[in-house]
């Protein structure tokens, strides 16, 4: 049985995961230690890569660090557990405070059919700035013009309140959610059609979004 201080503290660390910044490289602090220099007489060797090497590695896609693949892991192990999943659906709902249900789930459900791609996101949430880049790969990259739909949860004033109703719709609260056509295709590599990245590689994404008009 996992234990609810195991429960919490994953809890705890996928919704901070969902605020940190997308590039971890940024917030690395070099280590100001002097290396001593390598006698002559010694044999060369090659260093294994220090963490910050890793992290400026991924720096092009922010989901390959290792802070956002555990924060993957986690999502998963909640997905795939229903009391796990369950916990999470409540602690987003408690956090959404007293709010109109009614009228948030109409906002929603016009976002979803008004706009032909949409997008529920959290602005440095690396899977969302991921799968923005498949899609912005598209076209436009000008938020002002995208051919696409974002709602940056962590921004919107009803943000929370529209995360808790995508967990009623849906039975899940993690983003990126994007949905095509109306039809929720999942996140970025996840969801019933694979996710917005598995759509892209088996070649399926160009054929969807040209259905609904935007290429």
């Amino acid at each position: 049985m996992i234990s609810t201080s195991f429960l919490l503290a994953a809890l705890s660390l996928v919704f901070s995961l969902s605020h940190e910044p997308s590039s971890q490289a940024r917030a690395f602090t070099p280590n100001s230690r002097t290396i001593p220099t390598r006698s002559t007489s010694l044999p060369s060797f090659s260093p294994s890569p220090s963490p910050r090497h890793s992290l400026r590695l991924h720096v092009n896609d922010p989901t390959k660090s290792p802070i956002a693949s555990l924060a993957d892991k986690i999502q998963t192990i909640l997905a795939k557990t229903s009391p796990l999943n369950a916990a999470k659906l409540s602690l987003v709902k408690s956090l959404a405070g007293d709010y109109d249900a009614a009228a948030t789930r109409q906002k929603l459900d016009g976002l979803i059919s008004e706009n032909p791609v949409l997008m529920l996101s959290f602005t440095t949430c690396p899977f969302c700035i991921k799968a923005k880049s498949v899609l912005d790969a598209k076209g436009s990259k000008d938020s002002d013009s995208r051919y696409y739909k974002v709602v940056e949860l962590d921004v919107e004033g009803d943000g929370k309140a529209i995360r808790a109703e995508m967990g009623e719709m849906l039975g899940r609260t993690s983003v990126p959610a994007i949905w095509i056509g109306g039809e929720f295709v999942g996140g970025c590599n996840d969801g019933p059609l694979g996710g917005i990245v598995k759509l892209e590689e088996s070649g399926k994404l160009d054929g969807m979004l040209k259905n609904v008009g935007v290429l």
